[in-house]
């Protein structure tokens, strides 16, 4: 039996309308203003010298703190009830930050299970600093034996990605904790696929939450941006080590669409949801899709999406019955409403043929294509998709 998906959560459909801010006494701005500056002056050199000593939470320069930027990291740190967020200028930029900030030179790294390409590519040039990575494909509640296998003495960090971004798989994400604690090693969640309102990985035990909010935060397809989510100290050791150091940060006006991409976040992700499902339903039974790869209509995996996940968004992939690479090809061609293009979460349906883009998971068949699901409607996007499956 497939896995039911649940409503949102009412509180955090709050958070993202309340994103703007507070009301207060007297006349003020719906929305946090852009605050486009690089620099604050203060009243008394006293007051400079605390802001230098406390720049993670004072406005001294904006390399460190600008209050757009800020009202943006409230919003998500209380989403994914973390005690602290920072926003970087991509979800990659939040990533190398982050390793950067919690790893040293003779620590490993464990990736489990569908990880995206350039986060493989990161680790590997870390490499030239000492830095050393393997990767294990766990799948479902027999996950956990395979990552404990996998673990080395040296190991500091398991890294995963559930759902993945190209063949949606889950894994225990309680039990992955409860054991990394017991050997004293951190974990890291790439939350993207998700978003904060459908899984909350704080809540199940997790060290570290990251997230790509080009995709389902953003939701329009015009600002990159990334943000890491976590404990007070580990944010502090982000931003001292990564953030500040690395001068990856959140621009003002980036920060500024996010905050308005995430007020209008839960109203999207129930249409994309909806209309997400009922394509893929009705892709498991075309004639010319040999399977369907979504956690809601995973048999194996329904228990975990049960206690894990509200629900599923609007990405999933199939395998099409196509005999060769080009044959994929010639029917994403075919495609008139969606568009052929990377990444996901905007308001417009994409594909990729995901056997040949990012990441090296051996288990990716050719024929694989990955769908994002816009809000054209399912009905439009189904009769599409026909018509490309079935010349």
């Amino acid at each position: 039996m497939v896995a039911a998906m649940r409503g949102l959560d009412s509180h955090d459909e709050l958070i993202c309308l309340r994103a703007g801010g507070q009301p207060q006494a007297g006349a003020e701005p719906v929305l946090p203003p852009i605050v486009q500056a690089s620099l604050f002056r203060h009243a008394r050199t006293a007051d400079l010298l605390d802001g230098l000593a406390h720049e993670s939470r004072r406005t001294v320069y904006s390399r460190g703190t600008n209050p757009g930027v800020r009202a943006l990291e409230t919003s998500l740190a209380a989403l994914e009830r973390a005690d602290d967020c920072r926003c970087f200028g991509s979800g990659m930029a939040a990533i190398a930050a982050t390793l950067f900030a919690v790893l040293d030179s003779g620590d490993h790294i464990l990736f489990a299970g569908d990880i995206y390409g350039p986060t493989l590519q990161l680790a590997t040039q870390l490499e030239r600093f000492g830095i050393t990575h393997s990767q294990v494909f766990p799948e479902g509640e027999t996950a956990l034996d395979t990552i404990e296998t996998a673990l080395t003495p040296a190991t500091r960090l398991i890294f995963v990605e559930s759902p993945g971004t190209m063949l949606f798989g889950l894994l225990p994400l309680e039990a992955i904790a409860r054991l990394a604690h017991s050997r004293n090693i951190l974990t890291a969640i790439d939350n993207t696929v998700a978003t904060p309102l459908l899984q909350k990985p704080i809540t199940l035990g997790f060290d570290i939450v990251l997230h790509s909010c080009s995709k389902y935060i953003g939701g329009h397809s015009d600002v990159i941006g990334g943000a890491v989510m976590a404990s007070e100290d580990l944010v502090r050791r982000i931003f001292e080590r990564g953030y500040m150091l690395l001068g990856c940060i959140q621009a003002p006006l980036d920060a500024f669409l996010l905050t308005r991409g995430l007020m209008t976040l839960p109203a999207r992700l129930k249409q994309h949801q909806a209309d997400g499902e009922t394509l893929a339903r009705a892709l498991a039974d075309h004639p010319r899709v040999r399977r369907v790869f979504h956690p809601a209509l995973n048999d194996g995996s329904a228990d975990l999406f049960q206690r894990q996940m509200r629900g599923h968004s609007g990405l999933f992939s199939i395998e099409i019955d196509a005999p060769d690479f080009d044959r994929v090809c010639a029917c994403l061609d075919r495609l008139k409403l969606f568009g052929r293009a990377v990444s996901w979460g905007g308001v417009e349906s994409l594909v990729i043929p995901a056997g040949r883009a990012d990441g090296r998971d051996p288990r990716r068949p050719f024929n694989l294509v990955r769908l994002s699901v816009g809000l054209e409607g399912p009905d439009r996007l189904l009769d599409d998709l026909d018509q490309a499956l079935g010349q």
